[in-house]
C-alpha cells in the first residue's frame, strides 16, 4: 500500500553573452559517482531486503543507521542523495527526522510506516516527503519511488548549479562592461581635454599671426 506524495573582461570582438551561456550549458556537471542512499531502519530483516534491492537497481553506496541521531550525524558529515527511513525510530519520529533532513540539505526522503493513518500521510505531505509507504508494500513500488526521487533531485540540483553559474556569469559580464564604460569615459574625457588644448593652441597661434601683421 502506498500514499504517493510526489512533487512534481569584455573587449571589442569578444563573444556575446549568448556564447558564454552556451558554453556553460555544455559544461554542466554529469553524474560521475554512484548514488549514495542512507537507510534509517532499526529492523535488521527489513535491511536485509532493502539493501540488496537498492544496490542492484542503482549500483548505489548504501549507508545504514538505526536511529535519528546517527542519521543526522552521518548526513551532516556526508550528505546522501536519498534517505529512506522508518516512521517508528528509537526515541524519535520519522516525520520529525524527515523535516530536519529536508531543512538541512533538501535531500529527498521516503518514509515507511506500520499502520499509518490519514493524519500521518497529510503531515508527510506538509513536510515535503517524496513518498510514503505502509507495510506491507511491494519492493518494486519502493524502488520506483526511489528512482523518481533521485531523478527529480538530480534534475533540480543541475538546474540550481546552472542558475548559480548563470548568475555568476551575468555579474561578471555586468562588472566587466561597467569597467569598460568607465575606461571609455576616461578616454573620452582625455580626448575632449586634448581637443580643447589643441583649439586653444591654434587660437593662440592665429592671434600671434594677426598681431604680427597689424
Amino acid at each position: 500500500m502506498s500514499f504517493p506524495l510526489r512533487k512534481g573582461g569584455i573587449e571589442r570582438g569578444s563573444p556575446p553573452l549568448e556564447d558564454y551561456v552556451r558554453l556553460f550549458n555544455n559544461k554542466l556537471p554529469m553524474r560521475d559517482r554512484p548514488y549514495k542512499i542512507l537507510l534509517v531502519v532499526p529492523n535488521a530483516s527489513m535491511l536485509e531486503t532493502l539493501v540488496p534491492a537498492l544496490s542492484e537497481r542503482f549500483d548505489a553506496h548504501i549507508t545504514c543507521v538505526s536511529d535519528a541521531i546517527s542519521c543526522l550525524d552521518v548526513e551532516m558529515l556526508d550528505p546522501h542523495d536519498l534517505v529512506v527511513s522508518e516512521m517508528a525510530l528509537p526515541e524519535s519520529n520519522g516525520l520529525a527526522l524527515a523535516e530536519q533532513l529536508i531543512d538541512l540539505s533538501g535531500r529527498p526522503v521516503i518514509l515507511m510506516a506500520d499502520d499509518p493513518d490519514f493524519d500521518d500521510a497529510l503531515q508527510a505531505l506538509r513536510v515535503g516527503v517524496a513518498d510514503f509507504f505502509a507495510h506491507p508494500f511491494g519492493m518494486e513500488e519502493v524502488l520506483n519511488a526511489a528512482q523518481r526521487a533521485l531523478s527529480t533531485f538530480t534534475t533540480e540540483r543541475k538546474r540550481a548549479i546552472k542558475n548559480r553559474r548563470l548568475r555568476d556569469l551575468v555579474r561578471r559580464v555586468v562588472r566587466e562592461r561597467r569597467d569598460l564604460n568607465q575606461r571609455m569615459d576616461l578616454i573620452c574625457r582625455d580626448l575632449v581635454e586634448s581637443q580643447r588644448r589643441l583649439v586653444h593652441r591654434v587660437l593662440a597661434i592665429e592671434e600671434r599671426r594677426a598681431q604680427g601683421t597689424a
